[in-house]
């Protein structure tokens, strides 16, 4: 159960990471070594099996919860069953089935199963599944034309092989200084000196 706390902490940091400028991304996942995200992964992964088991037996629960209250509501004076009442219980209970859903799906954004594969994802090393060739392309782009981008791959290769979050790092670092470059351009163009 401690690896269930530990994953939704790590998810949690992760989502904040997200948050915090680019450089601060980079600097955290400069300091995580092979065996490290190696130990994440094997965490996440075991906490992501908990949290979907608990999370079907509490949607269980609660939906087989509601659906007693409301049959226990309709049949509270007369428990005579009657066509009109169980269609009554089953759109009662389907529509507060889609309440919860609703819940969870903004429960979803910080800590469901979108996080999850987030989570994985962004710990995958480079391959054909994680990466399109197009991502890599960029980076390798992005690498060869600006030195920080170089710096950064450089400085990752000697600690442990490239993950799919440094590809995203390297991308969105050299799109950061090429936006720069372009805004200047942009600016300059048409000044007269």
């Amino acid at each position: 159960m401690s690896n269930l706390f530990k994953g939704l902490n790590l998810l949690l940091s992760d989502n904040e990471l997200h948050r915090k400028p680019l450089q601060e991304q980079a600097a955290y996942w400069l300091t995580k070594s092979d065996r490290g995200i190696e130990h994440e992964v094997h965490m996440l992964d075991t906490a992501k099996s908990q949290w979907l088991a608990g999370s079907v037996i509490v949607w269980l629960g609660a939906s087989l919860t509601a659906l007693a209250i409301i049959a226990d509501n309709l049949w509270e004076h007369s428990y005579n069953p009657s066509f009109p009442k169980i269609v009554l219980v089953l759109l009662i209970w389907v529509a507060m089935l889609f309440v919860l859903w609703l819940i969870a799906q903004v429960f979803d954004q910080k800590a469901g199963f979108a996080r999850w594969v987030t989570a994985f994802a962004s710990r995958e090393p480079v391959t054909s599944e994680s990466d399109s060739v197009e991502q890599i392309q960029e980076a390798l782009d992005m690498a060869r034309r600006y030195p920080e981008v170089l710096e950064y791959k450089q400085r990752v290769t000697a600690r442990r092989p490239l993950r799919h979050e440094d590809i995203r790092i390297m991308r969105e670092m050299g799109r950061q200084r090429r936006h720069a470059e372009i805004a200047r351009e942009l600016t300059e163009l048409g000044t007269v000196d």
